[in-house]
């Protein structure tokens, strides 16, 4: 394969589109703080299908040399950094052996960071995905997994394809779930603020104690119980209300807007609602399509992403 990509990517106006997926916290619960640092949790996750792209091409330096790949993003601004995640992947599969020329990869953005929807997660993902190509088995793949993981938290998941998964662990251990009998369709929306991940984990931290293992509102067993629950719900088309998530509290007491937007969504026949992964982005669940441009929506909402859960 890697002779074919190389011969392909020779061919001067070649450019592959390869779309990359990001996912919705149903529920996130953090059951443990781990000794290395990292936190164990338990949560819904459901993949939302080729909300960005990426462009990938042969890289092409001055004179035809190239010196290393160029990632970049446009749409909205996520300030790619020297090494970001598309970089790490890529680097990830040459550690594994694999004969990767350099590449050029543009990102078309169109998830804000600190969304909690894992976009970059997604991008990471994606280009593992691209390389794969047809590969058969990659998901119980030793090496791939831990290429996955290493690239990135969320990546395990957004690599396997699984459209409904409990993931536990530090998102290392993805568990398919039956995806429901009839579509669900969710209403995503970014606010004017953002959230990052690790000073999301911190302030858990202090708010449930901090040290080693902490004390978080429920157990692994518990949180599993609670998933398996709100599953069962969604399938029998109940009413939740608003969804688990330990982030949520703090997050809320930060930003009592959010209780403006759970209350658009219960007006408006939502079924359940919530804030999705670390925060900031909220969503609603509905059991049908709705035309979201006649909702009232606040002045401080940037952006409304409307999806059919797969």
């Amino acid at each position: 394969m890697e002779r074919d990509l190389e011969r392909n990517l020779k061919k001067d106006l070649v450019r592959f589109v390869q779309p990359s997926a990001a996912k919705l916290n149903l529920s996130l619960r953090v059951t443990k703080k781990r000794e290395d640092g990292y936190h164990d949790i338990v949560s819904v996750f459901v993949r939302l299908p080729s909300v960005e792209t990426l462009l990938i091409s042969k890289a092409q330096g001055a004179g035809g040399n190239t010196v290393g790949d160029t990632v970049r993003a446009q749409g909205v601004d996520v300030g790619v950094e020297k090494e970001n995640i598309v970089s790490r992947g890529l680097r990830c599969l040459r550690d594994m052996g694999y004969d990767v020329p350099f590449l050029d990869v543009e990102i078309l953005k169109t998830l804000y960071p600190g969304s909690g929807l894992g976009g970059g997660s997604g991008n990471g993902a994606a280009i593992l995905r691209w390389f794969a190509g047809g590969r058969k088995g990659l998901r119980d793949d030793v090496r791939w997994r831990d290429a996955a993981l290493k690239t990135g938290a969320d990546v395990p998941f957004l690599f396997s394809g699984i459209p409904w998964a409990l993931v536990s662990g530090i998102g290392d251990v993805v568990e398919p779930l039956e995806p429901l009998k009839s579509r669900l369709h969710a209403s995503i929306v970014f606010p004017n603020w953002s959230v990052g991940t690790e000073n999301a984990y911190g302030q858990l931290d202090r708010r449930y104690g901090g040290a080693y293992p902490g004390v978080y509102p429920m157990d692994e067993p518990a949180a599993r119980t609670e998933a398996s629950n709100l599953c069962r719900k969604l399938r029998n088309e109940e009413h939740l209300g608003l969804l688990p998530n330990d982030f949520a509290p703090g997050l809320m007491d930060k930003f009592p807007d959010y209780g403006k937007l759970f209350d658009i969504f219960e007006k408006n026949g939502g079924c359940a609602w919530g804030i999705t992964g670390s925060g900031g982005a909220a969503f609603g669940l509905f059991y049908e399509a709705l035309n979201l441009v006649t909702f009232d929506w606040p002045s401080w909402v940037r952006q409304v992403l409307s999806v059919e859960l797969p």
